[in-house]
């Protein structure tokens, strides 16, 4: 049954494809030029953290970035600006918890139904020179100079499936629509000859980022992660991957000699309405995406930190990116 609702799927979600291609349906182009950062695969792949870290490194050398987003599980309509880069104007519920959690790295954001219309009002309102689009591979409705596809190495688009037998979103074929790739956890990858020999084959582009953990937050401040030695503590999240973070803090929790008692798996984007844990440890580990909706005497109460995900961009990947957008600009 799954077989056949996924050759259904994939079968309508080139057809969607064809329409943009052919013109049938309109892409609208904004004045300014856009980064495009999504994935074939529902959830988990690390796309937000490099949306993050392309727009820091953007910052860095002199381009005014603002990042525009859909608002994923938003409670507001229409256009609306969650930050200028300096001020946050929103909740997490207005905006949605990525673009609000991007919007705590003093990152300008704006979401909207119509990344066009963000994009439009954002230029009104502090003239950004380069936009980033937050999983926007299959916003078609608006035009990008750069494509890119971030790839989980832990579960590549090549081993999947389209839904709802798999977690792909489109057919493998339209990898063929990026630029170029980003890849997330290599260092995770058993067998990581056989791995790149595999990209080679794709004939793309691709960079390997570098995932780094060394503070944890409760949003007050930062601690550094050695400080859980000798500590018991409990991990929980809303992740499309819970699994994969998880497995991060066992890692440190290994290099760093503290214990996990409790795992605790809710669902991708829960708002967190009611919040119990047990009481039994020292503190709480939690992603910077969750503890972003938790009240602050219930991060007080169980003493919860967020792990501060931390990511590395080869340099290469930003002078590619630079070339593209600016040629003449070093």
């Amino acid at each position: 049954m799954f077989k056949i609702l996924s050759q259904i799927y994939e079968k309508l979600a080139l057809l969607r494809r064809w329409l943009y291609d052919k013109k049938v349906f309109k892409t609208w182009k904004l004045p300014v030029p856009v980064i495009s950062v999504g994935n074939l695969s529902v959830g988990g792949t690390g796309k937000t953290p490099v949306t993050i870290a392309i727009a820091k490194q953007l910052q860095t050398k002199g381009y005014n970035v603002c990042v525009l987003s859909r608002g994923y599980k938003r409670k507001t309509k229409g256009t609306v600006m969650v930050s200028d880069g300096e001020k946050i104007f929103t909740k997490w519920q207005d905006a949605g918890d990525e673009p609000y959690l991007i919007a705590t790295y003093k990152i300008p954001v704006v979401v909207s139904e119509s990344r066009y219309e963000a994009g439009i009002k954002a230029i009104e309102l502090f003239k950004p020179d380069i936009f980033i689009l937050d999983d926007g591979f299959q916003h078609y409705q608006l035009y990008r100079n750069i494509n890119i596809l971030v790839i989980d190495a832990t579960r590549p688009f090549w081993e999947d499936k389209p839904l709802p037998a798999g977690r792909l979103r489109e057919p493998i074929e339209t990898y063929k629509y990026a630029d170029l790739f980003v890849i997330n956890r290599f260092e995770k990858v058993k067998n990581k000859e056989q791995f790149l020999k595999k990209l080679e084959e794709f004939n793309k582009p691709f960079f390997i980022t570098e995932e780094n953990f060394q503070h944890l937050t409760d949003l007050k401040s930062d601690i550094p992660i050695v400080s859980l030695k000798n500590k018991k503590i409990g991990v929980f999240a809303g992740l499309g991957n819970n699994q994969q973070f998880f497995s991060t803090v066992e890692t440190l929790s290994r290099k760093y000699n503290f214990q996990v008692l409790h795992k605790i798996s809710f669902p991708d984007h829960y708002d967190y309405p009611v919040l119990e844990l047990p009481g039994n440890v020292n503190t709480w580990i939690t992603t910077e995406k969750d503890i972003i909706k938790l009240k602050p005497e219930t991060i007080k109460k169980y003493k919860i930190f967020a792990l501060k995900y931390e990511l590395k961009l080869p340099e290469k990947m930003m002078e590619f990116i630079n070339s593209r957008i600016n040629p003449k600009r070093k």
